[in-house]
């Protein structure tokens, strides 16, 4: 990408979401000593403004749980089938050009040293589908520097499934090209460079080609594929769409730890939050793609961590703001952060929700893609940028707002809280988090309503695990999720670049 912006102007942007961060926290404690009133007036302001997003995400992760029973109930296959006699026809419309029967389906699985049991249970679900599985391709990713071992896990792959799709192969992304680091998208993007080579050699268009970029970890319910097949079909020829599913992080939630299945669990509520808001919905880990689209990005970056936004990004530029990321109300099931070990399995979710939060990094790549677009007005992409900070700013200090600068003036400054304003002070910042709680209330039983069938060996009382772990909330919030984001900041601000660490994924043994 060619570098408009300044090099002060980049390494200032970098500095600058860590520094909003550490000077709204550390300048809080001291503003305690000296105007505590004005530290209880924003705290009770911040906990209005939680008041009001958790009345918000109540109301749409409740609508976004009923759209998706409500589209796991219909027959997506004959709705394909029948695709020509929708009641409203539109000239415009991909299925006037392009037939169901003439759509594929390739599923690019990214791997690098997951359990062989792991990527079998996955590929189990693809073969699964109801789709039409000669139009069902699976390219298996794989790395150069996971070893050798790579070619007896395809080998065992291509044994049992090897006739459950139309074609099924392996590319194996190099070891050390220049100007790459290690990462799931530099592998993914080999993967799809030689997936292009193959379309070019079968002559198959690659607007008729729909691209799942799937973690090692990602299942999908059999009626996945016609759905994404369906909602191309009725999207406008002229309109650049991805698809992105919710992910449910529940495979293995009856077997992690109590804290990893708060995360997890809040992690699939959070998302099915921003499947309702449009201006914030982006591409994130498992998603599908037309391939011409992908093609179009000159594929997915090879050169930074966060790959999921910037495909976001790079799209919505390079279509100068016409993107539409079209939310997909049926799930992909993905596994909660399970290590072996309990401290190896709290290190690897720290590790992760970094990485999530190393997505602030885009901040300066996204303002020079903004100073070369002249397509989008400036009010837009400036709303872009600021929606891009405040997130994760929010991220990095709403938990610590919410769970301890609310004390701070009470503890640091008598004379406050011998005053009338400061004896009532609890009992107004207590009301307004009591009202909040019907969120999680609200998304407790969410959370209940998306667990998987109880395996055998787990017995109906370990329900009530599953009541009493949010309890752990406050814990989960703060000291993985909050210190994450502020560790990923500070390391952007000065300027200690992130390593992508693979999560690491331990099957669960059968019993």
């Amino acid at each position: 990408m060619p570098i408009i912006l300044p090099s002060f102007w980049w390494r200032a942007l970098e500095i600058l979401p860590g520094a909003l961060t550490w000077t709204a926290l550390l300048g809080t404690i001291v503003l305690s000593f000296f105007q505590p009133v004005l530290v209880a007036i924003f705290v009770i302001c911040f906990d209005l403004y939680w008041l009001f997003r958790s009345i918000r995400m109540t109301a749409n992760t409740v609508r976004t749980y009923r759209y998706m029973k409500r589209d796991q109930l219909i027959d997506w296959k004959e709705k394909l089938v029948n695709i020509t006699a929708r009641e409203a026809p539109n000239s415009q419309l991909v299925a006037d050009f392009i037939k169901p029967d003439q759509l594929y389906h390739v599923v690019i699985l990214v791997h690098y040293k997951e359990p062989l049991e792991l990527l079998l249970g996955s590929i189990k679900s693809y073969a699964q589908s109801r789709t039409n599985l000669e139009r069902l391709w699976l390219v298996v990713a794989s790395e150069e520097r996971a070893g050798n071992e790579i070619h007896q896990i395809f080998q065992k792959i291509n044994e049992r499934f090897g006739n459950s799709f139309g074609k099924i192969f392996q590319t194996i992304h190099p070891a050390n090209i220049e100007g790459e680091i290690k990462c799931k998208s530099a592998n993914a993007t080999w993967a799809a460079k030689e997936l292009k080579k193959n379309l070019d050699q079968n002559r198959i268009n690659y607007d008729r080609v729909i691209v799942h970029n799937f973690d090692a970890d990602t299942k999908v319910y059999p009626n996945y594929f016609d759905y994404i097949a369906y909602q191309y079909l009725i999207s406008r020829r002229s309109q650049p769409t991805s698809f992105q599913p919710v992910h449910v992080y529940a495979n293995n939630i009856w077997e992690v730890p109590a804290l990893m299945r708060v995360i997890a669990q809040s992690s699939t509520l959070i998302f099915m939050h921003n499947m309702l808001r449009q201006h914030r919905f982006h591409h994130f880990s498992s998603r599908s793609d037309i391939f011409q689209t992908i093609v179009d990005i000159n594929y997915w970056t090879v050169n930074a961590i966060p790959e999921d936004s910037r495909q976001y990004y790079d799209s919505y530029f390079h279509y100068h703001g016409r993107l539409v990321v079209r939310p997909i109300y049926i799930p992909l099931r993905m596994d909660a952060v399970f290590a072996d070990g309990y401290w190896s399995t709290v290190k690897n979710q720290y590790f992760q929700l970094r990485r999530w939060a190393w997505g602030i990094s885009d901040l300066p790549y996204v303002v020079n893609l903004a100073i070369k677009d002249h397509s989008i007005s400036w009010w837009r992409k400036l709303n872009k940028i600021f929606q891009l900070i405040e997130s994760h700013f929010s991220w990095a200090t709403s938990a610590i707002m919410i769970a301890v600068i609310g004390w701070l003036p009470r503890i640091f400054n008598t004379d406050f809280s011998n005053s009338v304003f400061g004896y009532n002070f609890p009992l107004v910042t207590r009301t307004i988090l009591g009202l909040a709680l019907v969120g999680l209330i609200t998304g407790i039983i969410i959370s209940f309503l998306l667990l998987p069938p109880r395996p055998s060996h787990r017995g109906r009382w370990y329900y009530l695990n599953f009541l009493w772990q949010w309890i752990l909330a406050p814990i989960a919030s703060i000291f993985l999720s909050s210190f994450a984001a502020i560790d990923a900041q500070t390391r952007l601000m000065i300027g200690k670049r992130l390593d992508y660490q693979v999560t690491e994924k331990a099957v669960v043994k059968s019993r």
